[in-house]
């Protein structure tokens, strides 16, 4: 899914239940008042990059087809073909692959695309900021988190959205970090909290805050103390997330390096299920605090950190094809002092990044 070399398609493949925002600025009043499509503009300078065509090629890429990029930049296909001629001129460099399917980018495409989604981004939030700085954002934002955050997380930052925002209409999703990533990849989501994972071409990720993963069960079957060593993981049967997730990768990463291995006897994809077979006392699983923060204040399940300390990376990664949108911002903006928020108030145990 997302954005990649080869033959892969951009966003419009995808059925989606939301459509994809694609790049909205208004091209035929960037920068300069062109009076005719600005992709179509000649070239004056061999080396000339301006902004509407960076707006061409992304069409482009996410249509995946000219034909389709031009019906909706409302411009003549063939001036658009010589547009990404020029533009590959300009650059020394195949950006589109071609064939009687369409078109998809090259990896020197691939590159160019993140760098334009990043550019075009800025001077879109840039023109909102100005013209809208009197008006509320509004607009549709979809975010997903995952099960174990949203458990702490959710609730806190609805209120603040709809308290700040009222004219945002706010989509939450949760569900395992893995998916949230594919559906961040496919265009379904627009922004999400995820575990270690790195920008791509189509996404752009950041470090918000680092956790720490406890060994999780009933208090009286986990051994007394505040820690568990990797060693005396292998006493433990684990219910656990599939391979399929970052994160249990990561963790059989960990205990290989250490000398064991995890003792996983049954692989489980749903939050919900996975705390009712902690709470049977059969079963245990490595978890951040927060997924079970209510049940350890209610005595139901209990805690201990790993020993050596894994720890892992919760990011904001968000479609750059959303960065300049106004409300897409604000969410993000949000999001990060809610974050913050809990915890400097230790309701998540969790570090500033």
């Amino acid at each position: 899914m997302g954005i990649s070399s080869g033959r892969q398609r951009i966003g419009p493949q995808f059925a989606v239940a939301t459509p994809i925002r694609k790049i909205s600025l208004p091209y035929t009043a960037i920068l300069l008042n062109y009076g005719h499509p600005p992709p179509c503009r000649p070239m004056h300078n061999a080396r000339q990059l301006d902004i509407p065509r960076l707006i061409a090629f992304i069409a482009v890429c996410e249509e995946g087809s000219i034909s389709a990029a031009s019906r909706r930049l409302h411009i003549a296909q063939p001036a658009l073909t010589v547009t990404m001629a020029k533009l590959e001129a300009a650059l020394d460099a195949q950006l589109l692959e071609r064939d009687i399917r369409g078109v998809a980018p090259t990896p020197a495409g691939v590159e160019l695309l993140a760098r334009a989604y990043d550019i075009v981004g800025r001077t879109q939030a840039a023109f909102e900021d100005i013209r809208g700085s009197a008006q509320e954002p509004q607009g549709e934002v979809s975010i997903g988190l995952p099960a174990s955050a949203a458990a702490v997380l959710a609730l806190p930052l609805i209120a603040r959205l709809s308290q700040d925002y009222p004219r945002i209409r706010l989509r939450v999703v949760d569900g395992f970090s893995g998916y949230l990533w594919s559906w961040l990849l496919a265009g379904e989501l627009d922004l999400a909290l995820v575990f270690d994972r790195p920008s791509t071409s189509g996404v752009h990720s950041e470090p918000i805050a680092h956790e720490d993963m406890h060994l999780v069960g009933v208090p009286q079957r986990l051994k007394a103390g505040k820690t568990v060593s990797v060693a005396a993981l292998a006493d433990y049967p684990l219910a656990i997330s599939s391979r399929r997730h970052g994160i249990r990768a990561a963790l059989d990463d960990y205990a290989l390096r250490h000398g064991t291995a995890l003792n996983v006897g049954i692989e489980i994809d749903a939050g919900a299920y996975l705390i009712q077979l902690l709470r049977t006392g059969a079963w245990f699983s490595l978890l951040a605090p927060c997924a079970v923060a209510r049940e350890v204040r209610e005595g139901a399940l209990a805690t201990r950190r790993l020993s050596p300390t894994f720890t892992r990376s919760i990011c904001l990664a968000q479609r750059r094809s959303v960065l300049g949108d106004a409300a897409a911002r604000s969410v993000a903006g949000t999001l990060r002092q809610v974050v913050r928020g809990l915890i400097d108030d230790r309701t998540w145990d969790a570090r500033p990044a």
